[in-house]
């Protein structure tokens, strides 16, 4: 049965382990979208999102990163993982832009809609949230 819908299965090749989490951009100004794939190799990657074209790999964290995410404008990534934190990125060139340390795995990430805070989700059963803008406390 067919639903209407048009589907093109992409293979996009570049992970050593299992794909945990994928996560989509919004579309940017630009009308570009992304998406960011969170893999037990402990190797997040930032993809195309329309032909999921491989753009680059986030490097820094040891361990299985289990949840990942992209701002609404795709310019910034997070990533929760195994080494006990979760990682701020910046999406265009790839660095590292905060670290945040947690008592246990952090499993899941997510930007709120204006990109001005975080949210974990962690083992310890703990959700927590950050406040991204200098200057202001929650």
């Amino acid at each position: 049965a067919t639903n209407g819908f048009r589907q093109t299965p992409l293979s996009c090749p570049g992970h050593t382990r299992p794909v945990v989490h994928i996560h989509f951009s919004g579309i940017n100004k630009d009308g570009k979208f992304y998406f960011i794939s969170a893999s037990k190799d402990g190797k997040p990657m930032l993809h195309q999102g329309d032909t999921g074209d491989w753009i680059g790999t986030f490097e820094g964290h040891k361990g299985a990163v289990w949840g990942a995410c992209l701002n609404e404008d795709g310019s910034k990534a997070a990533t929760g993982a195994a080494d006990f934190t979760a990682k701020i990125w910046n999406a265009v060139s790839g660095d590292e832009l905060l670290s945040l340390s947690h008592k246990h795995i952090v499993k899941t990430v997510d930007f709120s809609h204006d990109g001005k805070d975080l949210v974990t989700g962690c083992n310890d059963k703990f959700i927590r949230l950050y406040s991204l803008e200098e200057g202001r406390s929650d």
